[in-house]
């Protein structure tokens, strides 16, 4: 089955930051409806759509294409 809007998908993922260092890896898949629903980012849904299962990736998001600039006020 191809990814396509209204799609459950589910992603197994890691985070690495720009120098490489492991930042966080999925124990459980991250599980969303595909299609514009804020289920996930839209890159990362660009980057699946009309893909099928078992389809690998490596994306860079920049901080305006996830969670926006680093503030340590808000850590």
């Amino acid at each position: 089955m191809k990814i396509a809007k209204n799609t459950v998908v589910s992603v197994v993922y890691k985070l690495s930051d720009a120098q490489g260092n492991l930042i966080e890896e999925s124990d459980e898949p991250m599980v969303y409806l595909h299609g514009g629903y804020d289920g996930t980012f839209p890159k990362i849904e660009e980057a699946l759509d009309g893909h099928d299962a078992g389809f690998e990736t490596e994306l860079q998001l920049e901080p305006d294409e996830a969670f926006g600039d680093y503030d340590a006020e808000l850590v």
